[in-house]
């Protein structure tokens, strides 16, 4: 026996829903001004008077009003489409906006400010209409939501509160809470501001805040415009629907010790930060971005998308010239963050106080060289509400469902982030030059000798001699552990990767019924590539090994991304090779990672000329040995044909200085101090200095990068 029952919703879910569904006061009334902005509104005026006999909020705009049907069939109708049409989201008629409401709830926004609400609206030519609901009442007058929910609309024939305009008034009273802090004030005038970008020209939408009595609250904030000129970097950018990335870089150093303002404009293609390591290994293989470059496809939901960045430098010295440094720091307390804005509208909490959506401090602490925390930024990214439709935002309107477009319009932005980082950098070693002066701050070794020649000539040497050799001592371990640590974790990065693209492999291999064969190799492959990696975990003695099979292992963990890749690899580091053999002493895990890493980074930069320039020319990358008897010395070149690179040549091979999209900086430095360790070089220079000496194809045009051996 069966029988049916009618589903009942009680009454008090709208307090639920009015109380749940915003997280504080003030997004309610973001919601509320969204609201205005739907409406074709060009002003709207936000009150909080709490020191008026009855405390109240209102909000007026100058849109266009409701009609009588519209209130009863969409204002009063919770969940309602009345914004959507059958092909999408209406358009307005005045300014062809399309409405950020589209839930049919956002009116409920007002339950969590106050009891009783009172609106009034009309429309240019048609009568005024006005209703109050007392919200305790109108809940507990059916325990149910049902037809006994009755609100009276008063028509005004005519019009009492829009005599010679049109628009919408609400008023909310009753208030939850008129104990407003000076924080909270402020805090409210900074959203109010927000709300319709600030950074933008945008005359159609502007939005006021009065406070009664309370302007002493907000009388010391200074203008935005004003802050914003003490930036010592600008950062302008677009990104248009085929993924073409235009920019302007503005560099606007205070007066100082000869510092020069730059102004460059660039067109390119832009290269994307690495996928975080969770997304890749939650990934499916055909999902994942193999490419360097963004493509049209990533936008595909996301479309165009402009932005600025504002970069400061807080430094005690820097501030000082700039002038009112203590004004200048507490506006960044409260303005810094990167926003989201969609149609110059505030996507909230995208950029408030504590709010990090792209993870820059996490990014600052592991790899500080060059970075900038949320703390010293001020930026936006603006999109466009039609063609960023698979950003759908939360029902708590507390930013977007992180769904995989939402990952990518992250990691795009990073993007444009990394590439604003590598641009600055010479004009922000330039300012901390002009600061310290030229005399930076000299090597270990140097500082050794100097403290050594300061005792001689005051005869302290039996004293201060002992404690200087224990320190240098120290300073070696610690260098030994840095190092061995350093390079292993570089690697275990590559082997996460190598492992994620090998498991993918068996995967496909399963689900296309590949014979058991060539599934059997592919698990082969993964238990040598962990063979592969494990010794370079361990503290391993010297050890003396040809450069042939040194070699050979460096490639066996790049083995499948070669081909992957479209890479053509070259190696002759055997004397059937025409290369020259000969034996490398010394800690020779040590020694394969630094090797690694080199080779990791011909595979990235070959890769990523024949991207940027869409060229025919494959990818290529040759490895060399040679031995000279004379000076008994050797060597092991790895030779690409990427772009060279672009580093000025004094930062090259220190630590965190990169232009490698999603580097840390760090693979040169750590081959550098393995080198260093037993005794020999590294060498960096542009292929074509090596060509006539090694007698290699023209076509490897790059870089070179020399592992120089001692016998």
């Amino acid at each position: 026996m069966e029988s049916s029952h009618q589903l009942k919703v009680q009454s008090h879910i709208l307090r639920l829903l009015g109380d749940q569904l915003i997280g504080h006061d003030r997004l309610a009334v973001f919601e509320l001004v969204k609201n205005s902005y739907d409406a074709d509104a060009s002003k709207v005026s936000v009150t909080l008077d709490l020191h008026a006999t009855t405390p109240s909020i209102t909000i007026l705009d100058n849109g266009t009003g409701m009609s009588f049907d519209t209130l009863i069939n969409a204002w009063l109708e919770i969940g309602t489409d009345s914004k959507r049409s059958k092909n999408g989201k209406k358009r307005s008629l005045e300014f062809n906006r399309k409405p950020l409401g589209e839930k049919g709830v956002g009116r409920l926004a007002v339950q969590k400010l106050g009891k009783i609400l009172k609106l009034v609206t009309k429309q240019k030519d048609g009568y005024e209409y006005e209703f109050t609901i007392d919200w305790d009442i109108l809940i507990s007058s059916s325990k149910y939501l049902d037809n006994n929910m009755q609100i009276k609309i008063i028509k005004n024939e005519v019009a009492k509160h829009f005599k010679s305009s049109h628009g919408t008034f609400i008023e909310i009273t009753s208030l939850h809470n008129t104990d407003w802090t000076r924080r909270d004030i402020r805090d409210l005038y900074r959203l109010v501001k927000s709300l319709s970008n600030p950074f933008s020209t945008n005359d159609s939408f502007n939005v006021e805040l009065n406070i009664p009595g309370r302007e002493d609250d907000i009388s010391d904030l200074p203008d935005v415009e004003d802050m914003l000129g003490n930036a010592l970097w600008k950062f302008i950018f677009r990104i248009d629907k085929h993924g073409n990335f235009r920019y302007a870089y503005i560099f606007n150093p205070p007066r100082f010790k000869n510092l020069k303002p730059t102004f460059k404009r660039f067109t390119e293609k832009l290269p994307l930060t690495p996928e975080d390591k969770d997304d890749l290994a939650n990934k499916a293989t055909d999902r994942r971005n193999k490419n360097i470059f963004l493509t049209p496809d990533e936008l595909n939901g996301i479309g165009p998308i402009t932005g600025r960045i504002y970069a400061f430098l807080q430094s005690s010295e820097v501030l000082k010239m700039m002038g009112n440094s203590q004004q200048l720091k507490n506006w960044l307390l409260a303005q810094s963050g990167v926003r989201v804005y969609r149609d110059q509208i505030r996507v909230f909490n995208y950029g408030e106080p504590g709010d990090d959506w792209l993870r820059l401090n996490t990014r600052r602490i592991n790899t500080p060289g060059g970075k900038f925390g949320t703390n010293s930024i001020v930026s936006y990214i603006n999109l466009s509400l039609e063609q960023s439709s698979n950003l759908q935002e939360k029902t708590n309107r507390e930013g977007f469902d992180e769904n995989e477009s939402y990952k990518m319009l992250r990691r795009i932005t990073l993007s444009v982030f990394e590439r604003f980082e590598n641009r600055h950098s010479s004009d922000r070693t330039s300012i901390d030059m002009a600061i310290k002066g030229e005399g930076v701050t000299p090597p270990f070794e140097q500082a050794i000798e100097k403290i050594k020649k300061t005792a001689s000539k005051h005869k302290l040497q039996a004293e201060i001699g002992p404690a200087l050799t224990s320190i240098k001592n120290e300073l070696d371990r610690y260098r030994e552990v840095m190092t061995a640590s350093g390079v292993a974790a570089m690697n275990i990065n590559l082997a996460f990767h190598e492992m994620v693209h090998g498991v993918d492999r068996i995967v496909y291999q399963l689900e296309k019924n590949v014979n058991p064969e060539a599934i059997q190799k592919t698990v082969t492959h993964l238990r040598s590539l962990l063979a592969t990696f494990k010794p370079l975990l361990k503290k391993e003695k010297t050890k003396s090994l040809p450069a042939e099979e040194l070699t050979k292992r460096v490639l066996a963990m790049h083995e499948h991304r070669f081909p992957r890749h479209e890479i053509v690899l070259s190696n002759r580091t055997s004397d059937s090779g025409e290369g020259i053999n000969f034996n490398v002493k010394g800690p020779i895990n040590l020694i394969i990672g630094a090797l690694s890493n080199i080779v990791d980074n011909a595979i990235y930069w070959s890769r990523y000329r024949k991207e940027r320039d869409g060229g025919e020319l494959d990818a290529a990358i040759l490895i060399i040995s040679t031995w000279d008897a004379e000076l008994k010395e050797g060597i092991i070149a790895v030779i690409d044909n990427g772009p060279g690179f672009q580093l000025p040549e004094e930062a090259i091979g220190k630590p965190f200085a990169t232009t490698k999209t999603g580097g840390m900086g760090l693979g040169l430095y750590y081959a550098r101090l393995v080198m260093e360790s037993i005794q020999g070089k590294l060498l960096i220079c542009p292929a074509s200095d090596l060509r006539e000496d090694l007698n290699f194809s023209d076509n490897y045009d790059g870089s070179a990068v020399v592992l120089q051996f001692k016998d």
